[in-house]
């Protein structure tokens, strides 16, 4: 038997006006995790706050071109 895919059409400005803000959450939410173990661990320099704000920022950026790739593909 045959399964009959739908094909799913994603509209690209949708996508693009949400990424600022998908982006924008992720890095958020990597600072304040690195912020809260500083905090907690008393770390001077605020190591971790820096290191995981970095983090979240090539974690979003993987995520933007994930997306602008799957876009691409199914056009």
């Amino acid at each position: 038997m045959k399964e009959n895919k739908p094909n799913k059409k994603v509209n690209k400005w949708l996508v693009f006006t949400s990424m600022p803000f998908q982006m924008g959450a992720t890095i958020y939410l990597f600072h304040w995790v690195g912020a809260w173990l500083d905090e907690r661990y008393a770390v001077e320099g605020e190591w971790w706050m820096k290191g995981l704000t970095m983090l979240g920022v090539v974690v979003s950026l993987y995520q933007f071109i994930r997306q602008v790739n799957y876009i691409n593909k199914n056009e």
